[in-house]
């Protein structure tokens, strides 16, 4: 078995932002910030057992749902809680901002019934 010892771990982000009711209004500038990096989301879909969700995000400090082109958008299945890492962090350059939808469509301004969690560990 190979082993290694790290004496002075680096620390890896430093702010755990979290959005508790994620729906079709963006929630803008989550982090606080406009610059640094996510390095772990988990978007939590168990209240939603009937149909997926979209999860959009924008590398802005401000979005509008159905306008701002978002820079990702993951598909969150139904009933699900599902994650995502980057391991050497994503960077962003204007603040993070959200939304989530029911239809991939950028132009889409259709919501979940209930509420989506939303949390992201970065660096801000």
């Amino acid at each position: 078995m190979a082993t290694y010892q790290t004496t002075s771990p680096t620390s890896l982000a430093d702010e755990l932002a979290c959005v508790t009711k994620a729906g079709a209004v963006a929630q803008n500038n989550i982090t606080g910030s406009t610059t640094g990096k996510i390095y772990i989301l988990e978007a939590d879909n168990t209240l939603n057992t009937d149909f997926g969700i979209y999860l959009n995000i924008a590398d802005a400090s401000s979005a509008t749902a159905g306008t701002t082109n978002p820079h990702f958008r993951f598909f969150i299945p139904k009933g699900r809680k599902t994650s995502f890492i980057w391991g050497d962090g994503h960077t962003y350059s204007a603040g993070v901002s959200l939304w989530v939808t029911t239809d991939k469509a950028t132009a889409s301004t259709s919501g979940p019934t209930n509420n989506v969690v939303i949390k992201m560990v970065v660096t801000a």
